[in-house]
């Protein structure tokens, strides 16, 4: 186990990593705040789940992270799916 002096460094780096992932959060609140464009909205909502995720572990992190390709992947077959279904009827 790393020493306190040692420590000091990663836990200042991680404290720097979260205040500026809330700051861009809190800016893209700010832009959207005065955008109808859904693209400023969904803006925020990955500056929000960046910020909230920099407070897990690694292991919440690295799941997080598969169900959310597992995601991608659902609906990127669903789309290939679709896509062949429409060749299959052409």
């Amino acid at each position: 186990m790393l020493n306190h002096d040692l420590r000091r460094p990663v836990i200042e780096r991680v404290k720097a990593y979260r205040t500026h992932l809330f700051e861009r959060w809190v800016e893209a609140k700010r832009h959207a705040a005065q955008s109808d464009d859904s693209a400023d909205h969904q803006a925020v909502a990955e500056a929000y789940t960046r910020f909230m995720r920099a407070h897990l572990v690694p292991n919440e992190q690295a799941h997080l992270e598969l169900e959310d390709e597992v995601a991608r992947l659902t609906v990127e077959n669903r789309g290939l799916r679709e896509r062949l279904g429409e060749a299959g009827h052409a």
